[in-house]
Formats: structure tokens, sequence, C-alpha cells
């Protein structure tokens, strides 16, 4: 069995094996960045109002949890996903680049700002996440969980074809 998980770990050519591992490798990538997010927005900046899904479990856990003014919100919300963005994308390149796809289409140095400037990309859809939150008035969980959704096929079709070897 373990030789069936490191051959899988090792094949890069086969489209399945790739969505297969993007999806492990961005689902971990989320996590790092969902439990960095809620944990700043939590404990360092506040970012939640007292009716977000998360403030209420913390709460119902036994847990305190400061409600964040709109302003905070607002300001506070763009600190952290600022954080987030260069974690989850740090975790995310390095997975990628060793499981996911064939690294060498470019040289390292492109390769890391080309990915890295891809990301970028995702500010868009935190900038949404900010539309959503502000003028809906969507809960930061519900409006963070659509950015997250929107961004997953954009990004593994541009790392796919333009800075990877596919």
């Amino acid at each position: 069995m373990p030789s069936r998980v490191s051959n899988f770990l090792k094949e890069k050519d086969s489209p399945i094996a790739q969505i297969i591992k993007y999806a492990l490798c961005g689902g971990l990538s989320v996590a790092v960045a969902q439990i960095t997010f809620y944990g700043l927005a939590w404990l360092v900046f506040p970012c939640m109002r007292a009716t977000d899904p998360v403030a209420r479990l913390l709460v119902v856990m036994g847990f305190s949890v400061q409600a964040a003014s709109e302003d905070e919100l607002r300001r506070n919300f763009w600190i952290i996903m600022g954080i987030c963005f260069v974690l989850s994308n740090t975790v995310v390149y390095l997975l990628n680049a060793r499981y996911v796809f064939h690294t060498g289409k470019h040289r390292k140095p492109v390769e890391i700002l080309l990915f890295f400037g891809s990301s970028l990309f995702q500010f868009f859809f935190i900038w949404l996440g900010g539309i959503l939150i502000t003028v809906f008035k969507w809960e930061v969980t519900y409006s963070n969980m659509a950015m997250l959704a929107t961004s997953l096929f954009i990004n593994f079709v541009v790392r796919k074809k333009v800075i990877f070897k596919g």
C-alpha cells in the first residue's frame, strides 16, 4: 500500500491524478488560510460580527468574541486576507511544485513570480468578498466560502497552463 501512495504522489502526467492532488493540496492550503484567518479574526484583528456563524460557534464553546465594528471589519478583513494570501500561496506553491505539476517551464525565480503574480487575481475575489460583507451584509464566513469556491477553478487552469509544464 505505501508504494501505491508513493507512486500516486510521484505521478504528474495523469490529469486525473493532477486534479485529485491539486484539490488535496488546495484543501490543505485553504485549511492553513482558514485557521490563520479565523485565528487572527478572533484573537488579533477583530473581524467578525456577533452574528457570524464562527463567532456564534466560539461563544457556544465558551469562548468570548469581540464583535468588530463595520470600520474594523472593513480594515481588518484586508489585513488578515493579506497575511493569509502570502501564507497560503507559499504552502500551495511548495505542494504544487512537489506533487502536482512539472516545474521547469520557467526559471525558478520567474516561476515563483508568475505563481504569486497570478495569485494576485485572488484579490479581485477578496474585493468581491468585501463588497458582499459591507454592501450586501453577508456574514464573513459566507463571503469567504464563496470567494474560495470561485477562485479554485481559475487558479488550477492558470497554474496548469501558464506557470507549470502541465
